[in-house]
């Protein structure tokens, strides 16, 4: 996101393995205080994938204008892109995991990686906050010291992809038992379940560019109505629906923290007609992009 204003804090190096296959552990509250160069209660984007878990602590998390609360057991998934910033929580204790893109594997298949990147991490029909309770906590922190016990043994053999599936069980232990009830479970062996992973994975790739669900279908060789089908069983919204959140999320990063005139922001969207863009914002979010922009 290199149009995005100088003022806007941005994680850059954060990976600091050049590989780009590692991921790094750091406790809070030594995380809000590691790099004093770093303010992290400014809103900030960075691009590698995050997990945050607050054992202890109160406040807010504020995710793509959203603000979730700060409590005990709550964790946060943050994907590369996603503009998030936290209050000053000095006194909080927990982790944070900064998980360097190539740990997750490869995009080709509906494998565990391409799960935890397109499900876990991307999910934007659900929130990006779950919550754990006290009985599970050990276990999760024992994958968590292992994590941390081979990162210190970097020149062993099968070191990355030792590595790899200690991040992995422990997202997949995340995804598995703490879903909200009222989102729907995924099973990933199920093939309509197989391809909402797919037309997830599709979206992220291409909404700039393909914004109906038609061409998601052609992309995966499906009809429109199975496509839906296969998104009923996933999601409480349409296929049509989840499209337009996605572009309309992209719209109010571009609109809040970019300098591109409204038409450039519907140029970098897809759409030849600004004002088509226009009328596609207020309807989705109720107000007109200047607006949105500048609000009162």
């Amino acid at each position: 996101m290199e149009h995005l204003k100088q003022t806007f804090c941005r994680f850059d190096m954060v990976c600091d393995n050049p590989r780009g296959g590692e991921v790094e552990i750091v406790k809070m509250p030594d995380f809000f205080r590691v790099k004093p160069e770093i303010e992290t209660s400014q809103l900030h984007v960075h691009p590698f994938y995050e997990v945050v878990w607050f054992e202890e602590g109160e406040g807010t998390h504020t995710v793509d204008f959203t603000e979730y609360p700060v409590v005990p057991g709550a964790v946060f998934f943050i994907a590369p892109g996603q503009i998030h910033s936290f209050d000053q929580h000095t006194s909080a204790k927990g982790y944070v995991l900064k998980i360097c893109n190539g740990l997750l594997g490869n995009e080709g298949g509906t494998n565990d990686g391409s799960l935890l990147k397109y499900n876990v991490f991307n999910a934007y029909d659900a929130t990006p906050c779950i919550h754990i309770d006290e009985t599970v906590s050990n276990h999760l922190k024992t994958i968590i010291n292992a994590i941390e016990s081979e990162l210190r043994e970097s020149d062993s053999i099968g070191h990355t992809e030792y590595l790899r599936s200690l991040v992995k069980m422990l997202l997949i232990q995340f995804e598995r038992n703490y879903r909200p009830e009222t989102e729907k479970l995924f099973t990933p062996s199920k093939v309509s379940h197989k391809a909402f992973l797919s037309f997830r994975r599709a979206l992220e790739h291409h909404f700039r560019n393909m914004h109906s669900v038609k061409e998601y279908a052609a992309l995966l060789n499906v009809t429109t109505k199975t496509l839906s089908n296969y998104v009923a069983e996933c999601s409480t919204y349409t296929p049509l629906e989840i499209i337009n959140n996605r572009i309309t999320l992209e719209a109010k990063r571009l609109l809040r923290y970019s300098d591109y005139m409204i038409k450039e922001v519907a140029f970098e969207l897809g759409f030849d007609d600004p004002s088509y863009f226009v009328k596609f914002f207020k309807r989705q979010v109720g107000c007109s992009p200047a607006e949105y922009r500048t609000p009162e």
